[in-house]
Formats: C-alpha cells, sequence, structure tokens
C-alpha cells in the first residue's frame, strides 16, 4: 500500500500546481485548518497578473451569492487574459441552509429527510438547481479556474458530494496537524520555506509553547529564520528568547494533561496560566473547584460502572451530553480508578484550604505541589 502523504505535502503539491502552468479548471479544498486555505487561495490570486484582476477575478463568499451567479461568471471568458479566476469560500453556504446541513454531512450520519435539488435564491432569476451546479462541474470551461472552499466536505452519497470527486475535480480535505505530529511538521516546513534546520530540544520546545496554531507556528519560525546564520540550527535558547512563552493555555488543556498524568506538561501550563492570571489567588480557587467537578465525574462514572450499567445508561446519569467528553472522563478513570479517587479528592481539599489562608505559601505555589500530587 502507497504511503499517504502528508497534509504538508499535499498543500505543497498544491501550491507548486496553481503556481505552475498545469492549473486545472476545478478545485475544491476542505478542512478545518484555515492555513492551508488560506494560503492555497492566495496562490491561486497570484496567477492572475494584477493587471488583469479587476476584469478576471472574483472572490466571493456563499452566504452572499449564489450558485447561479457563481456558474454565469464560470462560463464567461477572460478578458485580455489566459484565464479567469472565481473563489467561492464557504461555498456550501450558496445553498438552502436546512439542505445545506444535510450535504455538510458525513457518510453514515443521519441528517433527516434530503433532497438531491436544492433551491437557491429564488428572488434572483440566475438561480439554478444542483443539477445545474453539478453539470458544470462535470465540464468546466478549461479558460476559468474555480476554487471552492469549504470547512466541511460533502457526503459522498449527494449529487455535490459525487461531483466534487469526479474526474474535472481536483478534491482534498486537509486534517488538522495533531500535536504529536508538529516536531516533524515544524521541521519540514522551516526547511520548506527557510531552509532553517532545528535541534531536536528546540523543536519540540515550539511545539509545545505554540501548539498547533500553524499561522502562529510559521510566523515564529518566520522570525527565528530572520535572526539565524545561515547552517545554523535553532536551538532550545532561541526559541526561548526570540519566542517566549506566547502560548495562551485553557483550563480544558491543563485538565487533559492531568488525565494523562504528564507532570512536565501539566506543570508548565499551570505555571503559564498563573502568570497570565490578573488574580493569582481567584485563578487557583477557580482552577481547583473545577478539578474538583471534573473529577467528581471520573468517580461518579466508575462507580456506575461497576454496577453494570451500559456506557449510555451512564451518560443519560450523570447528565453529560457530549459523547466525546464522556469518552474521556472514561479514559481518564484508567489513570485515576476507584480506590484512588478518594485520595485525589483530599488532595483538592488541602490545597482549597491552603488558598483560602492556612498556608503561607504564594498562590502558584500551592497550584504546582498540587499538581505535583495528583500527577506522581
Amino acid at each position: 500500500m502507497a504511503k499517504r502523504k502528508s497534509s504538508l505535502n499535499e498543500f505543497k503539491s498544491f501550491l507548486e500546481e496553481l503556481k505552475g502552468h498545469d492549473i486545472k479548471p476545478v478545485y475544491a479544498f476542505f478542512g478545518e485548518e484555515a492555513f492551508f486555505l488560506d494560503r492555497l487561495q492566495e496562490a491561486a490570486m497570484a496567477a492572475v497578473p494584477e493587471e488583469a484582476r479587476d476584469f478576471n477575478m472574483d472572490v466571493l463568499y456563499g452566504d452572499e451569492v449564489n450558485a447561479g451567479k457563481v456558474v454565469t461568471m464560470c462560463r464567461s471568458f477572460p478578458m485580455m487574459a489566459d484565464r479567469r479566476m472565481v473563489i467561492v469560500r464557504d461555498f456550501m453556504k450558496m445553498f438552502d441552509p436546512r439542505q445545506s446541513e444535510a450535504e455538510a454531512a458525513e457518510p453514515g450520519e443521519t441528517a433527516g429527510a434530503r433532497t438531491d435539488e436544492i433551491s437557491l435564491d429564488a428572488d434572483d432569476a440566475g438561480a439554478v438547481s444542483v443539477d445545474d451546479f453539478t453539470a458544470y462541474l462535470k465540464q468546466p470551461n478549461p479558460s476559468t479556474v474555480l476554487l471552492l472552499i469549504n470547512e466541511k466536505r460533502p457526503s459522498a452519497n449527494t449529487k455535490i458530494g459525487a461531483a466534487l470527486r469526479g474526474k474535472t475535480v481536483v478534491s482534498h480535505t486537509f486534517q488538522p496537524v495533531e500535536e504529536t505530529h508538529l516536531p516533524r511538521w515544524i521541521t519540514e516546513w522551516a526547511t520548506m520555506e527557510h531552509n532553517l534546520a532545528f535541534d531536536d530540544q528546540a523543536v519540540q520546545l515550539l511545539a509545545f509553547h505554540v501548539g498547533n496554531h500553524l499561522q502562529q507556528l510559521t510566523m515564529e519560525i518566520g522570525k527565528l529564520a530572520s535572526r539565524r546564520e545561515e547552517g545554523q540550527p535553532v536551538s532550545a535558547t532561541d526559541v526561548r528568547e526570540l519566542v517566549g512563552l506566547s502560548r495562551e493555555y485553557t483550563m480544558f488543556e491543563f485538565q487533559d494533561a492531568l488525565f494523562e498524568r504528564n507532570t512536565d506538561k501539566a506543570m508548565m501550563i499551570a505555571h503559564q496560566m498563573m502568570k497570565r492570571a490578573d488574580n493569582p489567588t481567584g485563578e487557583v480557587i477557580r482552577m481547583i473547584s473545577y478539578l474538583y467537578g471534573v473529577f467528581g465525574k471520573v468517580w461518579h462514572i466508575q462507580r456506575l460502572s461497576r454496577k453494570g450499567l451500559t456506557p449510555a445508561r451512564i451518560q443519560e446519569a450523570t447528565a453529560i451530553k457530549s459523547e466525546f467528553y464522556y469518552n474521556k472522563l472514561a479514559r481518564a478513570g484508567r489513570q485515576y480508578p476507584l480506590p484512588v479517587c478518594p485520595w485525589l479528592f483530599e488532595v483538592l481539599l488541602d490545597a482549597d484550604k491552603a488558598i483560602k489562608g492556612f498556608s503561607r505559601q504564594t498562590p502558584e505555589a500551592i497550584l504546582l505541589m498540587t499538581v505535583k500530587k495528583i500527577t506522581t
């Protein structure tokens, strides 16, 4: 089986294609990661000479235009240029909102009653059906480049979804870069864009502090590249001095680090959160209260599981509406089994007493000591 290309390699291939001469008539790009989509749009726009853009380039938004106008633009020929460029962001919004949700449903999901033909802007005489739009996708104007961008890909069992998988359309969904893959992504991007190398500690540090926010990551890499002499790798000291600890962490990331019993990560996030807190004492009180509630759910799930209840019954009993969040709490029980929970609540109670005046330690010291106890 052929090895699947990474998102960065796919992005690079599309970028080179849009900058070259072999541009296809229809592209459809999807994904929650806006970084790739924005960069590819910029490359597509650059394919039209600046002096020709007034007559040969349209950047549209699905909630402001209907498919009829888009098809009309695509079928018209360029004026004193080699090609027209028509770009539609959030293109699924061109269709009736109630129907676009059904079109965007992933395979296997139930989206209720579904019709293949979607009425568009009924007040516009140029409105066309899905059949007309898909007909254009199957036989596009070779002198027009149509770039369609949307967060979610239409299901393959809809007419639009099937047409976007046809031979005349170049289509790809960019997946978010998982944090575990960030070091490789950073290394590849730095090499590709700046011919810049990182030592192992530096790339891990950058990945940890910035996270998978690709726009910010590329800015920080560019900053590091501008300060390094050619041939010199970026060190951990460079990252600390030039990038700084710029990432703002959330309670959810702090909670996940505790669920993993990852002491180093949890301590780092706790330090960062305290550093940015306007009221350190109030912040620690809030965090302890939150953790008490979260670990209370972890304990409750395990207790009901021992009674033989199914996951669905447990989720209903604990009033946890999100299946994803329920599964995360259930997995946390592997790190904090039922016999450990009473001790865990004692640690949180001790921290609550300490922050409310029963200790002379600083709020950060109380929090870090609590984190260390919980995770070790």
